[in-house]
């Protein structure tokens, strides 16, 4: 026997299960629910309902998407030029540390950016060849 309470109210589903049968005696209030269950309310909605409102959800995430994208782009180039800044501060003591800790010294330190520049390159080529290659943008 399980003796647990679930919130299960007997009572009102007795009243419930009354109004669902149409029992006379049932209450006036459950019984009027019972009869709106039943019935499916009118709805005049237009034949073409459902792609209007999957073009209008379309054009939102598209709208949604460019703002969030323009905002990503900012916040990148906020984040560069606060990165150049610090590496312009504090570049030359962080230059002269690291060529004395590498191996090679000075020579290690100038592949090192060489190497840094081919990834930006390679990272910011990347972006142009998607950027000018996603349709809405031609090659001149």
């Amino acid at each position: 026997m399980n003796t647990k309470d679930h919130g299960f109210d007997e009572l009102r589903w007795q009243a419930q299960e009354k109004a669902r049968m149409g029992d006379v005696d049932a209450d006036v209030d459950e019984l009027r629910i019972a009869h709106a269950l039943r019935r499916v309310p009118p709805m005049a909605l237009p034949s073409d309902f459902a792609t209007t409102v999957a073009r209008s959800a379309a054009a939102q995430a598209a709208s949604n998407s460019l703002l969030e994208q323009r905002l990503l782009r900012g916040l990148v180039l906020v984040f560069a030029l606060s990165a150049a800044v610090v590496v312009a501060w504090y570049g030359r003591g962080w230059a002269v540390e690291l060529a004395q800790v590498l191996p090679g010294g000075s020579d290690a330190l100038g592949w090192s950016a060489v190497a840094a520049l081919c990834v930006l390159g390679n990272w910011g080529f990347g972006a142009l060849r998607q950027h000018f290659t996603d349709g809405t943008h031609a090659i001149p």
